[in-house]
């Protein structure tokens, strides 16, 4: 399961604890059959807030952090690229890099068979492809 879904399910789980927490809505209690607006209606403002900031501290410990982390390691990676590396692109291509030219690099994928791509299309080292697979799964 993705990140994301595991994020989105957290975030209806806390939706749906808050509203068995908080009761019987404005109607009922009107009719006689919420108990009033005592105490509990100012913990319940309480309890609302509280339960955002955990689903946001949640959702940026299950999608923002280990996205930028990702992010920055790639990046790491990019700019230590060098000319014979053996790499992967992320159409699944394996090849060796020729040349770097900014943002474009030069990778031979056969005998004399040298394409151009953009830098940031080179998913990883060939050495580590079954985890840069994974990772562009998002697994």
């Amino acid at each position: 399961m993705s990140a994301w879904l595991m994020a989105q399910n957290v975030l209806v789980d806390a939706a749906n604890l808050l509203a068995q927490v908080e009761g019987p809505g404005p109607a009922a209690a009107a009719a006689g059959g919420g108990g009033g607006g005592g105490p509990s209606a100012a913990g319940g403002g309480l309890l609302n807030i509280g339960m955002i900031v955990v689903m946001f501290v949640v959702f940026y410990f299950f999608v923002m952090r280990p996205q930028s982390k990702r992010a920055k390691e790639h990046t790491a990676f990019l700019t230590n690229l060098k000319p014979n590396d053996r790499v992967v692109l992320r159409s699944g291509i394996f090849g060796k890099l020729v040349s770097i030219d900014g943002e474009s690099a030069k990778v031979e994928i056969a005998d004399r068979v040298v394409i151009r791509v953009f830098k940031s299309q080179i998913a990883g080292a060939e050495s580590q492809a079954a985890d840069v697979v994974d990772s562009a799964q998002g697994r």
